[in-house]
């Protein structure tokens, strides 16, 4: 008896579907929406839900992860994914059961790892959290160095949603953890002769 050999879930893209690059701040699907399954290429997005105080965030979905994997079961999208950082996502083709089994199965075990994390993201001091988020924003990003440019971080109110606290809270605990900005210094003005 030979053992079956489950088809590789990243390989499971559909001939003419292209990924879709989304730049910060865009959404990739809405909850309600009906569509296929997406796998995280590159980027970091925030799957949340819209509740009556407005977006409530419940994970981060990070390189290699699925997203909107209720369409496996024929459902609508329990929640909507925006680009935290410029992101990338491509829709799956799924036309085997093995390969439905396969990705249902990364779905779980995805799941129990993105909870922990949002556990880790949402738990402690402002300063923790933050600290981690940006450990996670480097690692999935690749751009891993001691202190994370300014410039390559998601909206401070991004972060703040992300983290469970005040925009305010966030930008002080930045305020250590995050190199400061290089800026230009504004060129002297050279007085007229008429004025000198």
């Amino acid at each position: 008896m030979t053992e079956q050999v489950l088809p590789d879930p990243q390989a499971a893209r559909a001939a003419d579907a292209e990924a879709r690059a989304l730049t910060m701040g865009e959404r990739l699907l809405d909850a309600g929406q009906a569509g296929p399954v997406w796998r995280v290429t590159r980027g970091v997005f925030r799957l949340e839900r819209l509740s009556d105080e407005g977006w409530s965030f419940v994970q981060l979905a990070l390189p290699g992860d699925l997203i909107g994997v209720e369409a496996l079961c024929t459902q609508a999208y329990a929640f909507g994914a925006t680009a935290v950082v410029d992101s990338e996502a491509v829709p799956l083709t799924l036309e085997s059961d093995a390969l439905r089994h396969q990705v249902l199965a990364d779905a779980f075990l995805q799941q129990q790892r993105r909870s922990a994390e949002a556990v880790r993201l949402r738990s402690g001091t402002v300063a923790s959290r933050v600290d981690h988020f940006l450990a996670t924003l480097a690692h999935a990003t690749g751009v891993i160095t001691q202190r994370v440019r300014d410039c390559d971080l998601p909206y401070l109110r991004d972060i703040a949603l992300i983290v469970d606290s005040a925009p305010e809270s966030v930008c002080r605990a930045m305020g250590s953890l995050v190199a400061p900005r290089t800026r230009a210094r504004p060129a002297r003005r050279k007085l007229s002769p008429s004025l000198a």
